[in-house]
């Protein structure tokens, strides 16, 4: 299935007199046609990568799967706004922006009920796009979104690999990008760090790290909050934050 993004930022002052978000319209471009090199083969499998703004899965996603992930992406960068932070992540998760089309984000916390959602994603245009009726959660995202309290404004989540690599136990499972295609990829992740300007990078993970080493970019790096590296990536980040603040 194909299809595009509508987001039309300009990077000027919104009437309230904030910053209206970045230009992300070539980094939405390189999103919704990657990635290069996308299926690992050898062994007697084939595992595929999925790129969920414009594929879908029978029995997984719903109708228009793929145009809903895209606005809900593109309502979220709205919502950020100009980013002072970028947290960078390794690749999406199938319980997490596999299906909710945000980094670090599940469909749970996007329409679940009063205990999951996020504030910001009080109403539409938000989506659940699964075929799950319970919706996906994803521990690593709600790690991530307590440790920010919930608040969009300012930060902006994303991956290395802004796709969704699936493992060896089929559609519902991950896997880390090769290095091979992290490397033949890293192109979106460059043009997003020259749409952001000024936001400073934190590489979530050492895969996160390793992809923003290739590109030149030194970037504190903190504890990916998944096996048990939640408590330490709350402290890293908070501590991060403070000391920017106290400037």
């Amino acid at each position: 299935m194909t299809g595009t993004f509508y987001v039309a930022t300009t990077g000027v002052c919104n009437t309230d007199g904030t910053m209206a978000p970045p230009d992300y319209g070539l980094v939405l471009e390189a999103l919704l046609h990657g990635p290069l090199g996308g299926v690992r083969r050898g062994a007697g499998c084939a595992c595929p990568v999925v790129n969920p703004y414009r594929q879908q899965t029978v029995g997984l996603d719903c109708v228009d799967a793929p145009l809903l992930r895209r606005r809900n992406l593109e309502s979220y960068l709205e919502l950020v706004g100009r980013p002072r932070w970028l947290l960078i992540g390794e690749a999406l998760g199938y319980r997490g922006g596999r299906f909710s089309g945000i980094a670090f984000t599940s469909e749970r916390q996007l329409v679940g009920g009063p205990a999951s959602r996020l504030p910001w994603a009080a109403s539409p245009p938000f989506a659940a796009t699964s075929r799950n009726p319970a919706l996906w959660l994803e521990a690593s995202g709600s790690v991530v979104w307590g440790a920010l309290g919930g608040r969009a404004r300012g930060v902006l989540l994303w991956n290395a690999f802004p796709w969704h690599p699936a493992g060896r136990r089929g559609p519902l499972s991950n896997r880390r990008p090769e290095n091979a295609l992290m490397a033949a990829n890293l192109h979106v992740l460059e043009l997003l760090l020259a749409a952001i300007g000024a936001a400073r990078p934190l590489a979530v993970g050492r895969t996160a790290a390793a992809a923003l080493a290739r590109l030149g970019v030194a970037a504190p790096v903190l504890r990916h909050p998944a096996y048990g590296g939640a408590t330490l990536f709350r402290r890293q980040l908070a501590a991060v934050r403070g000391r920017s603040s106290s400037r």
